[in-house]
């Protein structure tokens, strides 16, 4: 599987709505996402850790939000 990296990428609206839906029926995955980042990029699993509230994966893409509720790309599996 070919991993594309990505910074944390902000997303449009109408996708910040989706990832709140599906968030509501999602368990958090962000210790999972911070496990996965530990090792290829320790600091933006740090980074995930300390800024975002929760993490979900949705299409090939983990998804973390900020206390501000705003979605935020973290990494996607292509």
């Amino acid at each position: 599987m070919k991993v594309k990296q990505l910074q944390c990428n902000s997303v449009s609206l109408s996708l910040q709505k989706t990832l709140d839906e599906i968030s509501l029926r999602t368990a958090d995955q962000k210790d999972e996402v911070v496990d996965l980042l530990s090792d290829e990029q320790p600091s933006k699993s740090r980074l995930v850790d300390i800024t975002y509230n929760q993490c979900i994966w949705w299409e090939g893409c983990y998804y973390c939000q900020d206390e501000s509720r705003s979605w935020y790309q973290v990494k996607c599996f292509i």
